[in-house]
């Protein structure tokens, strides 16, 4: 697969922050909602958040870990499958990177 286009390139680089942080704050809203609700022994309940965090922290590889033009494309369609870059950032990107991004969505389970 070939790197992605120049101007996309600069585009991902300069909202990678700020998707860092969207990410991160829906991290804080799903351990806050299973801290919430927790109920029976607390030991059960500690096995659900370390199994969340573990499961986010995976998360947060596949979209942010390694960024690079060769990478670029995968990163996109990962942010896009976990809800972390909009429809409207989106379009932000060529008619390429979405057709590619799209098509590597369909792929992600």
């Amino acid at each position: 697969m070939k790197s992605i286009p120049e101007r996309d390139w600069k585009r991902i680089r300069d909202l990678k922050d700020e998707l860092l942080n969207v990410a991160c704050e829906q991290i804080f809203q799903r351990v806050e909602k299973l801290s919430a609700e927790r109920t029976g022994p607390q030991h059960k309940s500690y096995l659900e958040l370390y199994t969340l965090i573990k499961q986010e922290d995976m998360a947060i590889a596949d979209m942010f870990d390694g960024l690079s033009r060769n990478s670029a494309y995968f990163k996109i369609a990962a942010l896009k499958h976990n809800g972390v870059l909009t429809d409207k950032q989106m379009e932000l990107f060529s008619e390429e990177t979405q057709a590619v991004v799209n098509d590597l969505c369909q792929f992600r389970s």
